[in-house]
């Protein structure tokens, strides 16, 4: 039995359950139509899968775990720099080129391309989703992001420039009320609530806002709006954290800077 299969059993016999959250299908007009959203419940970093490492039965120590998952993040994205395709139990990841290139001499222009990575989920990953059980909740009407686009760079949901505009996309986002409390806020990991300053577009599906004076960092983006479908408000609040890291800056790495002793 390999590796990767005794993974898999161990996994299934845990019996994984996810929420879905439906929401009601804007785009088309028939009733009872609706989309599904995996309920998002936090972040994993490698510090928590080292930890889930070590519940399972390890010899070595949480800093010595956290710090080989480090050296392996920093290993494969060095390998896919270099043009190698990686695979690992999560998947495959390739790097790939974006943009126009004219003519068969065509040097890599930055300012029409871009270097990224494309990625296929793995056996081990599509597996356990194949075994996991889904459990199906009505969502709670309120506001929902579905993206955010880096006006300065178009960069989406990654990089963001500080006090720079920005573009969020997605459903009852309008921010409309007279609570005190809302507005759209980015927070930095560990940090406090930072309120943009300015709204230059505020639509029910689409905002642009200027952003905040940020320092180099990770971040989450959230709406408090008393906005509701049909340009209606209602008396409190609603939330809605979206659940991509942001960063600005350069995104930190995986690993530690100092390499723990290995027993």
């Amino acid at each position: 039995m390999s590796n990767q299969q005794a993974q898999l059993l161990i996994i299934m016999a845990e019996k994984i359950i996810l929420t879905a959250d439906l929401y009601d299908n804007a785009v088309t007009e028939r009733k009872g139509d609706y989309t599904a959203k995996p309920r998002i419940t936090g972040t994993v970093r490698n510090r928590q899968i080292a930890e889930r490492i070590l519940a399972r039965g390890s010899e070595l120590r949480l800093d010595t775990i956290e710090y080989i998952l480090g050296m392996g993040d920093q290993e494969k994205v060095t390998a896919i720099a270099e043009g190698k395709s990686v695979v690992d139990g999560v998947g495959q990841y390739m790097a790939t080129f974006t943009g126009p290139f004219e003519g068969e001499k065509a040097a890599f222009d930055p300012a029409k391309n871009k270097l990224t990575a494309s990625y296929v989920p793995g056996k081990l990953l599509r597996d356990t989703l194949k075994n996991v059980v889904v459990e199906t909740r009505t969502a709670v009407t309120g506001p929902i992001i579905n993206s955010i686009t880096d006006s300065t760079t178009g960069e989406m949901n990654t990089q963001l420039t500080s006090a720079a505009p920005a573009v969020i996309s997605g459903s009852n986002i309008k921010v409309a009320g007279d609570d005190a409390s809302i507005g759209i806020f980015f927070t930095k990991t560990g940090g406090t609530a930072q309120k943009c300053p300015l709204l230059v577009h505020n639509n029910p599906s689409e905002l642009t806002v200027m952003m905040p004076t940020l320092e180099d960092g990770e971040y989450t983006l959230s709406i408090v709006t008393q906005s509701a479908a049909g340009n209606k408000l209602v008396k409190e609040p609603r939330t809605y954290t979206f659940p991509v890291l942001l960063y600005v800056g350069n995104k930190p790495g995986g690993g530690g800077e100092d390499r723990p002793e290995i027993e």
